[in-house]
């Protein structure tokens, strides 16, 4: 089975997916990329791609918006996927005019498309956003084959839009959580001297990952380690780089915080798993679609903090033993959390053990051919129809 996948740019925690797919009996994969990358995710591509990848021409419409924008057109993607003959198109989103582009050519030529979402109802939208943007979205899940959201509540999200639940299937934004957890498990045998190495002390640490943007409410998050008495003696280590770095490094400075809170700048991800094994806490209170973090976290065996705003929180936080999940953007809540987490012991090994069945449920050999089952469920059942209207 020829199948292609037209996503905005390669990431270290997709691309590994794909590998799993193209080892798919049967399954001749081929990934297009809009782009190389962008300039707020540095990421160095350091892995391998066991199938056709194709990097396209093309261009950015919004790069005058800033770096964190993108809305991406590439010309020649109907030349590629008229050529490749594919039996079935996976599309990464629908804010791009690429996409558009892919889902016409889909639809005229009566190839199955599918549509990956991870987008939730749970942000906070202005309400002529959501006017605007209910019919485009209605009009892509009418002609869609089916859906991959990348978990409950972008399942949620689709249907509010009209798709049948029986088309849709989860394919999370998963980390090669195997891996991150035997790294981490021989990386914890040098805790105390990576500790040192870092100039941190020997209490409690808490560790964000992340860009340094606004909907990350780091901000909030420095208030909150400052408010909860357990910060006198613990750590808060801030892995990451973006436009509010200068504005938070100053409020450190004006809280009284600058021994207490460390920025790390930009870690190339084979290197945030260092940050895990010595951490004892993962707090993300921010709003966005999924939070890969937060299973690299919990996959390393620490406790997380999340926000009811972090679109992974209904299917990876499965137990009050693993994490927490308060409000997002109230700062007493967050403190709360904080300090009870950082009070107690935490043992990775009662993190993992809780975790299991959601650690098994991301493995990558399974997501994947649950993906391609539902491919090739998607493309039966359209053939049956198309049959029965002849």
């Amino acid at each position: 089975m020829r199948i292609a996948v037209v996503t905005p740019i390669p990431t270290p925690y997709r691309d590994p997916f794909w590998n799993e797919v193209a080892r798919v009996p049967g399954v001749e994969l081929s990934v297009f990329y809009c782009s190389a990358g962008k300039t707020d995710r540095p990421w160095e591509s350091e892995w391998d791609c066991d199938y056709d990848a194709h990097i396209l021409p093309g261009i950015n419409l919004s790069r005058w918006r800033g770096a964190s924008a993108s809305t991406y057109w590439n010309s020649d993607i109907v030349n590629r996927l008229r050529a490749g003959q594919f039996e079935a198109i996976i599309i990464g989103g629908y804010n791009h005019v690429t996409m558009w582009a892919a889902m016409r050519f889909a639809k005229r030529q009566g190839i199955p498309f599918f549509l990956m979402c991870e987008s939730h109802l749970k942000k906070e939208r202005q309400s002529w956003k959501r006017w605007v943007k209910r019919p485009v979205v209605q009009w892509v899940v009418k002609h869609a084959a089916g859906g991959f959201p990348t978990g409950t509540l972008a399942g949620r999200y689709l249907e509010s839009y009209g798709a049948q639940p029986s088309t849709l299937a989860h394919v999370p934004n998963a980390p090669d959580v195997e891996m991150i957890a035997a790294k981490t498990s021989d990386l914890r045998s040098r805790r105390n001297h990576l500790r040192r190495e870092h100039g941190l002390d020997d209490g409690p640490v808490a560790l964000f990952v992340g860009r340094l943007i606004p909907m990350k409410r780091v901000d909030l998050l420095i208030r909150a380690f400052q408010a909860a008495p357990v910060s006198q003696s613990a750590d808060l280590v801030i892995v990451g780089d973006g436009p509010m770095r200068s504005e938070l490094e100053a409020m450190v400075a004006d809280l009284g915080l600058t021994s207490r809170v460390h920025f790390v700048g930009f870690a190339q991800p084979s290197q945030v798993v260092e940050w895990y094994s010595l951490a004892d806490l993962f707090v993300l209170p921010s709003s966005e679609p999924w939070g890969v973090v937060v299973l690299e976290a919990l996959a390393a065996g620490l406790p997380v903090i999340v926000t009811d705003q972090v679109g992974c929180h209904p299917d990876v936080v499965n137990s009050p033993l693993v994490g927490d999940i308060v409000p997002a953007g109230r700062i007493e809540e967050l403190t709360a959390a904080l300090q009870r987490r950082l009070s107690q012991a935490n043992v990775c090994s009662t993190v993992q053990k809780e975790w299991a069945p959601v650690f098994q449920s991301l493995c990558y050999n399974r997501i994947a051919h649950n993906f391609v089952q539902n491919i090739r469920t998607g493309n039966a059942c359209r053939t049956t129809s198309v049959t029965g209207a002849h």
